[in-house]
């Protein structure tokens, strides 16, 4: 049996703390699924939110975008998905009413809310996440690398095929290898018999 509270990071803006605290599980609501969760990731955009360098869109919030879990419960209307399916949730969430959304294309969302700024994220035990966003884990991908691709992966991903839209025969030259140039190389050795440069700021 669940209990009713779950521990959760929690960032204060006002004095831009950190607290581990006891907060009550959400619920999910119509569209949603609530999520426990196995993995999350920390990025550089979480540190940059601690910083004062992003700018907070909540008073508190729990952070954390890059995560991996298991359904526990579904939210009404939910469908495609059941208790126990291993997901990654979308690190945003869509309007679903831009001309984007109307089409299909989500990520394309224009009015997009991120995950761990807008609402909270996945630094807890217990993350609500929206059905429609979430990608299913293949039962041979492992969660804690699963967890990796809500971002670390997908990001230099989609700037390798979608914005630099790199093809066989081109060289590629990655500035910069933290956590996403690290995982642009393999994305970036699409190019084959050419070279990719890797450099970093040390």
């Amino acid at each position: 049996m669940m209990t009713e509270t779950m521990l959760a990071e929690r960032f204060h803006a006002a004095d831009r703390s950190i607290t581990l605290e006891d907060i009550p599980i959400p619920y999910p609501g119509p569209g949603e699924v609530l999520v426990k969760v196995a993995y999350c990731g920390i990025c550089h955009s979480d540190l940059s939110l601690i910083s004062g360098a992003f700018p907070a869109s909540l008073p508190v919030v729990t952070q954390g975008h890059e995560a991996a879990g298991t359904i526990v419960e579904l939210g009404a209307g939910v469908i495609g998905w059941k208790e126990g399916d291993r997901v990654i949730p979308s690190a945003g969430r869509p309007c679903l009413k831009c001309r984007k959304c109307r089409r299909g294309a989500f990520t394309d969302c224009l009015d997009l809310n991120l995950m761990a700024f807008a609402y909270d994220g996945a630094w807890a035990e217990y993350h609500i996440a929206q059905a429609s966003g979430m990608t299913k884990i293949p039962d041979n991908v492992p969660m804690d690398q699963a967890a990796l691709l809500a971002d670390a992966v997908s990001t230099p991903y989609a700037a390798v095929v979608r914005t630099g839209k790199v093809h066989m025969g081109n060289a590629v030259a990655i500035w910069g290898v933290g956590g996403v140039g690290t995982h642009l190389r393999p994305a970036g050795q699409t190019c084959r018999r050419r070279p990719c440069y890797c450099c970093g700021t040390q």
